[in-house]
């Protein structure tokens, strides 16, 4: 649970910037935005620093050799750039251009477009050669870390809308979409799990006859990172957390800020643990179709429908391994 640890000085700038946003003057904006902007400095002068002098990096990444310092630099190099390009106006404000609902002036959405920044890097040190193979050979994830993850989602969408600071309950569920759902729209979110899951089973079969060593690679990806999961409970509690905790982040706080696309996009870039492949355009429809789902109807019914969705592809997963048990015993 050290994931809870590392997130408070996070969850504590959120906060802040909130603050500001809801009383602070002109000043304060001005020095939070300066924060920012020294802070990615600093981060920009590391990453210079260890692609100038690698061994740098080698003396504090000891063992890591998925993150060489040929990837780590330019990563670090991008998210300074990033974190300080954002945190000047005319920069927000030509990106309100594309943002409509984007507020050049609020300290909260300053920090959402540095959050994007963040997940790009991330995305480039998962899409760093070897990374696939090294995830393949890594540490299997346990309940604990999935529900330690999604509750760090789950309040970063409730500080970052404005939870204490700028909103009351009853407003803060409006604005992230937290309402009750009706049986019409609970059925249509049934009906859009059984296409979900359909897509799935079409494009791993296409992906299986046109490239079957990443495909198998990708398994054994998901065999190494999910292979603790071996009950019905546990994967409904993998499934209820995912569903939970990132569609609160990404459809209920963050879409309103950047629409559904460049959402879609985001969500789509925070999956690349599993390298671009099919299933990373898999995983972009299907944010598509959810920022649909909480545009029409609410994030409730967005949190439903990717719950279920994964519920069921877990159930897929037990009863595969268990009919391939069997027939190993020579069950049939």
């Amino acid at each position: 649970m050290s994931i809870l640890l590392v997130s408070l000085p996070v969850l504590a700038v959120i906060v802040l910037a909130n603050l500001i946003t809801a009383r602070g003057g002109n000043g304060a904006r001005l020095a939070f935005n300066l924060l920012l902007f020294v802070a990615h400095a600093l981060l920009l002068a590391v990453g210079v620093a260890i692609l100038v002098r690698p061994a740098l990096w080698l003396t504090v990444a000891t063992g890591q050799e998925l993150l060489g310092s040929a990837t780590v630099g330019p990563a670090l190099v991008g998210i300074g750039l990033w974190g300080m390009l954002v945190t000047l106006k005319p920069a927000r404000r030509a990106l309100a251009r594309v943002l409509p609902a984007l507020e050049p002036e609020s300290p909260v959405h300053t920090l959402a477009l540095v959050a994007v920044g963040y997940l790009l890097g991330n995305a480039a040190l998962s899409l760093a050669p070897g990374a696939l193979d090294a995830l393949a050979a890594g540490v299997e994830v346990t309940v604990l870390d999935v529900l330690g993850q999604q509750f760090v989602f789950v309040l970063a969408a409730f500080a970052g809308a404005g939870l204490l600071t700028r909103r009351e309950p009853a407003a803060l569920n409006e604005r992230l979409g937290l309402t009750r759902p009706t049986a019409a729209q609970v059925w249509t979110g049934i009906r859009w799990m059984v296409f979900f899951v359909f897509l799935q089973g079409c494009i791993s079969i296409t992906w299986t006859l046109l490239d079957p060593t990443q495909a198998e690679q990708l398994s054994g990806v998901n065999e190494a990172l999910l292979g603790s999961f071996d009950t019905v409970w546990e994967w409904f509690l993998l499934a209820a957390a995912a569903g939970l905790g990132e569609e609160l982040l990404f459809r209920g706080a963050l879409q309103p800020i950047f629409g559904i696309l460049p959402t879609s996009l985001i969500f789509a870039v925070s999956h690349v643990q599993y390298g671009l492949s099919p299933a990373t355009l898999a995983i972009f429809l299907l944010s598509v179709i959810l920022g649909i789902i909480r545009r029409r109807s609410n994030t409730t019914v967005a949190i439903i429908v990717h719950a279920g969705y994964n519920f069921i592809l877990g159930l897929i997963s037990l009863l595969a391994v268990y009919l391939q048990s069997v027939v190993s015993q020579g069950g049939f």
